[in-house]
């Protein structure tokens, strides 16, 4: 099933007092997508680690946008940074393969006129070569519009999320995320994560078993492949399956390695 990526209706073009922040590394295919979904928001704040192609080239040709520099420090960190740089007090952070449904901008500008809340939970659709992939996962659930003095960063290398202090206001509307990988990129970007992720855990000395390592592939694929539903998407379901538990594996076993590593003395 295809997924319509909407734009803002007539009469709904007034800024929307609220800024965006964006965290980018060679994200030409995709940015200017991105900012176009959110060329009605009053500011967008990029913060750049240092790409090489054409990011920065597309982004500074949305006039409400302004790009800076900083040098990569982690995922929490770098959207730290640039939630500080913010302008407004309500901001929405917004990864740059990512666009907001006219659903969800309509969801924001309510939340901003009611002022009753102080942070908007909503969906996050997959969306692969223009199709939401079938099983039976259901859309992430997760806060990326919120007020600025309520929210923060815990500290971690990937997977970071923000901390929320006061109400949330929930809703069904989505943010579409464009995954548009090719598998070697998705191995790839799934390899580099495990190892982010592997050295959180290793900093607050967890572990893990030889036998969980062993078994943490076969259970991670059957979990995804046939309890989450992924089995009805064919090839393209038994990759994701195959990935996810690649990424399980890697992660634990990547552990269990820097542990001893370190009873070694390297």
């Amino acid at each position: 099933m295809a997924i319509e990526q909407i734009t803002e209706a007539p009469g709904t073009t007034s800024k929307i007092p609220a800024s965006v922040f964006m965290i980018t590394l060679n994200e030409e295919k995709v940015i200017a997508n991105s900012l176009a979904s959110v060329a009605t928001f009053a500011e967008v704040i990029i913060v750049d680690s240092g790409s090489t192609d054409r990011t920065i080239e597309i982004a500074e040709q949305f006039p409400n946008v302004t790009v800076s520099y900083n040098a990569w420090p982690g995922f929490s960190e770098q959207k730290a940074h640039a939630m500080s740089l913010c302008s407004y007090p309500w901001v929405f952070n917004l990864d740059a393969d990512e666009i907001p449904t006219q659903e969800y901008i309509d969801e924001v500008r309510q939340l901003i006129a009611e002022d009753s809340h102080d942070a908007l939970e909503s969906n996050r659709t997959l969306i692969r070569w223009g199709q939401k992939p079938r099983n039976f996962s259901k859309n992430d659930r997760l806060i990326r519009f919120f007020r600025r003095e309520c929210g923060h960063y815990e500290v971690r290398r990937v997977h970071e999320s923000i901390s929320i202090t006061g109400s949330v206001k929930k809703t069904d509307a989505t943010i579409l995320h464009n995954e548009n990988l090719s598998l070697s990129q998705r191995f790839t970007k799934s390899n580099r994560y495990s190892e982010l992720k592997a050295q959180d855990k290793f900093d607050k000395n967890e572990n893990a078993s030889l036998a969980s390592i062993i078994l943490m592939f076969p259970i991670s694929f059957l979990q995804v492949y046939l309890f989450k539903g992924h089995f009805l998407d064919g090839l393209e379901g038994f990759n994701t399956s195959m990935n996810a538990a690649f990424y399980t594996y890697m992660k634990y076993a990547k552990l269990r390695e820097m542990h001893q590593r370190k009873k070694d003395g390297f």
